[in-house]
């Protein structure tokens, strides 16, 4: 909820809680329980997903998402929070809102 712009939504069980953005309502994070672990859906860029998956045993592929483009992180794991931000930040970054070429070009 520190990210500008997003709301938290519940779309599915009562054990999901979805982050997405306000502007085009896509999904960059899903926060659920599994097998008695906090676990939490994450979009990722495909070749990071499967460099961290070979090196963290908490980071696999998304569980009931695209497994080529979602993992799903153990919360209560080794990642440590420093690591599990950073991801959470790639993932809202992939699933932002583009801003139309008209407005870059008006910034400019």
């Amino acid at each position: 909820m520190t990210y500008p712009s997003v709301y938290e939504d519940h779309p599915f069980d009562e054990g999901w809680t979805v982050m997405r953005h306000q502007a085009n309502k896509k999904i960059f994070a899903m926060i659920y329980e599994r097998g008695g672990h906090p676990s939490v859906n994450l979009k990722c860029d495909p070749m990071r997903a499967a460099v961290l998956r070979d090196l963290h045993e908490d980071i696999s592929p998304g569980y009931h998402m695209n497994k080529e483009h979602w993992n799903t992180v153990i919360l209560d794991g080794v990642l440590n929070a420093e690591d599990i931000f950073d991801l959470v930040r790639h993932s809202f970054e992939l699933t932002r809102p583009k801003i139309p070429k008209k407005k870059q070009e008006a910034d400019f």
